[in-house]
């Protein structure tokens, strides 16, 4: 089921904060880290992971309240 995820990465830049809609919390900085260095944005090293927040869910059962609608 799709969750969106807020994906933070180490280093001050524009794209510390990032959001992805994925099934889990890897394949969220994955979708983040992969679109980084395909578009070569930002230094490797601001890249790394620091955290991933569960900020909404799709199932209505899931393990949060708040929903995400797709």
């Amino acid at each position: 089921m799709s969750k969106l995820y807020r994906v933070t990465l180490q280093g001050g830049n524009q794209y510390q904060v990032s959001y992805a809609v994925a099934t889990n919390p890897e394949q969220a900085y994955r979708k983040v880290k992969t679109f980084l260095d395909k578009e070569e944005l930002c230094f490797s090293k601001n890249r790394n992971l620091q955290s991933v927040e569960l900020i909404a869910d799709a199932d209505h059962y899931g393990e949060i309240e708040t929903m995400l609608y797709l």
